[in-house]
């Protein structure tokens, strides 16, 4: 069998032969071009590769196919193996495949392949702008997959875009190309995740289509299942009514089956909560601030009747915290919240079994196998510096330098954005630390900036030429953005001490430590441009429609006043108890907390969606402004 192929069609093409060398192995039973009928077998069997998701096989047969035909049916064949290839991850060779052909403009089809094989390399590239303006409108007279492709790439362009909305726009456009039903299955969920970002009120005033519409009643559906998520017979009531107002509607039985199944008893809190909390010693500020959040979300609710709650003081336990969960047991609780203390947590999730559910306050490192009944919920820099990570690669970073403060914190909080990045694919350009008790950080900035390089290239020019010469200071130009750990003191002297050293459009993320949480415009607005993710309840405008805020601020206490994000952490810590069941079960589902939007992984560890913020005049302003 002759599986060596010669390229004659342009002089240009011969950058092909690496690929089709290496990549290209088809057995065929002869070296002459295959009767139009095999053609046929080959593109339905090049299309079903794609199907199957095994993009470099089909890249293969379209690439053999090729050499078989002319002009304009060799470009198609070459095209789609190219797209293939973006899909695969190999966009070297697909873009080697696109650099070597002549399109002929009159082509709509072959318009459309390259359009789609150069967006699927943008996507890999995260140049989502590009995807966008290259995706401009879809193609008919092409197989199904194609379209979906079409659809399913403006999507993820809109995703990373942080537009919510527009992403669930073109999800919906792509169903009707999905033939199986684990397709379908997956992009309702991917719709239903896209909206359930968005708030009540969002879904309530962008729904401007009346029924039947596809997307409005994605909107309507998933705005009735926010607002009676915990509330089981009124949330059938709603979507009997919404069923009778969208008849029609692609939604698949499983998915609100799920709503429909849902009971009570699936949401009713435990008759006995035990708390467990270091109400002495040094932990003991937190601990208070996270009890009065956690009770006053219990007085607001109406709806529970004959609950008991009871406060144990984790912080004699020292020793065995074991012996307080045992205690606490026996006294009745069938829930418990606690311990706060990483070491307690660490220890009951050693156990083999917990005989009670347990919310913990605290995480523990996540390559730890738990007992199914302990859940993980707290507020971690940790994991904040690893959203900082996930946001910024989505915003299209490749390179950050860091700088935080020496000492534990900031080691734990750079070592987990470093992990994260690293994985994600970006590069640490440069690292440094700084004293955060002093007020000038001008060494570690010039040392993270390169700047002390620059001068000495200058003087060293300098002595060459013997004489002064006209000098600026340069940074180094392979910092996309720098991801910064600081308190609002140190991040209102170092934003100013960048700017000084040329570092002004650097964009910089930070963790929601440089907010204290209260507004003070004139000293916040040194830290103007600077980017960094808080919770709802911080954010008070943008607190999600669950919010308690406006009906218990009189009644907040010092220390929720003075510790606002652990008393927000108390108030989730009460409220999630009912919602645990669903978010467990259905994957896809969050419930709109205080301290974010929450979701439950495999690991029963609760995460928690930021609300992303960038100083503008001192103040916090939305980054994301559909999610008001």
């Amino acid at each position: 069998m002759n599986t060596n192929y010669h390229i004659k069609k342009k002089l240009n093409r011969s950058i092909l032969l690496p690929f089709i060398a290496i990549a290209i192995f088809l057995p065929s039973c002869s070296s002459t071009p295959s009767t139009g009928s095999n053609d046929d077998v080959n593109v339905i069997a090049a299309e079903q590769y794609i199907i199957d998701k095994q993009y470099v096989q089909a890249a293969k047969l379209f690439t053999n196919l090729a050499q078989q035909v002319t002009s304009p049916q060799y470009e198609e064949y070459m095209l789609r193996a190219s797209s293939s290839l973006a899909k695969a991850g190999q966009t070297a060779q697909a873009n080697q495949i696109i650099d070597s052909l002549d399109i002929n403009q009159q082509y709509p089809k072959l318009m459309f392949y390259m359009q789609l094989a150069k967006s699927q390399i943008a996507m890999r590239e995260r140049q989502v702008n590009l995807v966008l303006s290259l995706l401009d409108s879809p193609l008919s007279d092409v197989a199904n997959h194609y379209v979906s492709d079409f659809y399913l790439l403006r999507a993820r362009a809109h995703s990373m875009n942080s537009n919510r909305l527009a992403t669930a726009t073109e999800l919906v456009k792509r169903e009707p190309y999905l033939s199986n039903d684990k397709d379908i299955k997956a992009n309702q969920q991917a719709i239903w995740q896209s909206l359930s970002a968005l708030s009540e009120r969002a879904l309530h005033q962008l729904r401007i289509s009346p029924p039947p519409d596809v997307l409005s009643g994605w909107m309507q559906l998933v705005e009735i299942a926010k607002k009676y998520q915990l509330r089981p017979s009124l949330l059938k009531e709603k979507i009997q009514q919404w069923r009778s107002n969208y008849q029609n509607h692609p939604l698949t039985p499983g998915l609100i089956a799920g709503l429909i199944a849902r009971k009570a008893e699936d949401v009713a809190y435990p008759k006995h909560i035990a708390l467990l909390l270091p109400l002495n010693g040094k932990f003991s500020k937190a601990a208070e601030a996270i009890r009065d959040g956690f009770m006053a979300a219990y007085y607001h609710n109406k709806t529970i009747n004959n609950l008991t709650i009871r406060i144990y003081d984790s912080s004699i336990q020292t020793e065995n915290i074991l012996e307080l969960y045992e205690t606490a047991q026996k006294n009745g609780a069938e829930f418990i919240v606690g311990p706060l203390n990483k070491k307690f947590v660490t220890l009951l999730a050693q156990q083999d079994s917990l005989p009670i559910p347990t919310l913990a306050l605290n995480y523990i490192a996540q390559t730890e196998t738990t007992p199914k009944n302990l859940y993980q919920f707290g507020l971690s820099p940790e994991e904040e510096a690893i959203q900082i990570a996930e946001r910024t690669w989505l915003d299209g970073y490749l390179s950050a330098a860091a700088l935080v403060p020496a000492g534990p914190w900031g080691e734990r909080v750079f070592l987990a954005f470093k992990e994260r990045w690293e994985q994600l694919g970006g590069r640490i350009t440069e690292y440094q630390t700084y004293n955060a008790a002093l007020n000038d950080y001008t060494i570690p900035i010039r040392l993270l900036l390169n700047i002390d390089e620059s001068r000495e290239r200058y003087r060293a020019i300098r002595k060459l030429v013997k004489q002064n010469i006209k000098y600026t200071p340069r940074r180094r130009q392979d910092v996309d953005y720098i991801f910064l750990g600081a308190y609002p003191r140190q991040a209102r002297q170092i934003r100013p001490q960048l700017k000084f050293f040329h570092a002004a459009k650097v964009p910089i993320y930070a963790t929601s430590h440089i907010f204290t949480g209260n507004l003070n415009p004139e000293m916040d607005r040194d830290m103007d441009g600077i980017i960094f993710g808080d919770m709802p309840w911080v954010l008070s405008e943008n607190s999600s429609n669950n919010s308690i805020r406006s009906e218990i601020d009189e009644y907040i206490t010092n220390s929720g006043k003075q510790l606002q994000r652990l008393y927000a952490l108390g108030i989730d810590a009460f409220n999630i108890i009912a919602a645990i069941n669903p978010l467990k079960t259905y994957s896809y589902e969050r419930y709109d907390g205080e301290t974010g939007s929450l979701s439950i992984d495999e690991g029963n560890r609760v995460n928690r969606q930021l609300t992303w913020v960038r100083f503008r005049s001192g103040q916090p302003t939305l980054l994301d402004q559909e999610l008001k």
